[in-house]
């Protein structure tokens, strides 16, 4: 068997004790494969350049950049990421994840015409971007909304970056690939949700899909959070802060 490991580079919530910065947005970086995927880049590209650095991750280590949907809480460090590169990269997205026209840090937000960009746009089918790392189609046509799947001996980790349309429907998508789901990690989108409604999706997670862990974080939000493991009696509830890192075996 081999390791798979997720390692958080962007959330609003920090290690204790470092220099690592939290601020809205979302990255992760999936190490699997002898591959690393970088899933979204935050918001702010300081932050994310300056996790990576104290995690002492080299860009050019990077295999490849996903973006999960166009939203500047998820593609808004992509040019810090590039300014760090001497190699063109491959970047999966849609092709709407380009429409943010607005100024950030003095650039333009995701510069589609960035030169060091190999463009790999999302379409209506399933990537196997490695043997056991999949790229789903986006998940409805309002956010065009896209996740990760890993496969693992415990069955299918879904890596959500915001679930807007739905994480109950993203499992449902998932499971008829891929059978069983054993984890979720990253963002919900229930930061505002009632306890009463929280605790019928949890009840679709646990019960409708046999997940067994959830790993938490981004727009999912500390209330959100609290939320779910109210719901679910706190078991296998877990925060996914900058800096954290979770293993899963594959196969």
């Amino acid at each position: 068997m081999s390791k798979a490991e997720i390692l958080c580079l962007y959330d609003e919530g920090a290690q204790v004790g470092t220099q690592l910065i939290g601020g809205k947005g979302f990255s992760v970086l999936i190490d699997v494969d002898g591959e690393r995927t970088l899933f979204d880049t935050g918001r702010r590209g300081r932050y994310l350049t300056n996790n990576m650095d104290i995690l002492g991750i080299e860009p050019d280590s990077v295999t490849r950049v996903v973006i999960s949907h166009g939203s500047l809480s998820h593609i808004g460090g992509l040019n810090a990421f590039m300014d760090g590169r001497k190699e063109k990269v491959e970047v999966h997205s849609h092709p709407s994840s380009w429409n943010i026209k607005r100024l950030f840090g003095g650039k333009i937000v995701s510069d589609e015409n960035e030169p060091g960009i190999i463009h790999r746009y999302i379409g209506d089918e399933w990537i196997q971007l490695s043997r056991d790392l999949f790229l789903s189609p986006p998940m409805n046509d309002t956010s065009n909304e896209s996740v990760l799947v890993l496969t693992t001996n415990e069955g299918a980790v879904v890596i959500s970056a915001c679930a807007h349309c739905g994480i109950a429907d993203t499992l449902e998508t998932v499971s008829k690939r891929f059978g069983r789901i054993f984890a979720i990690v990253g963002g919900l989108h229930i930061q505002k949700w009632k306890q009463k409604e929280v605790n019928e999706l949890a009840s679709v997670i646990k019960d409708t899909y046999g997940v067994r862990k959830l790993v938490l974080n981004g727009c999912t939000g500390a209330e959100g959070i609290q939320k779910m493991r109210v719901a679910t009696t706190n078991d296998g509830v877990k925060d996914l802060f900058v800096g954290d890192k979770i293993e899963f075996q594959t196969y």
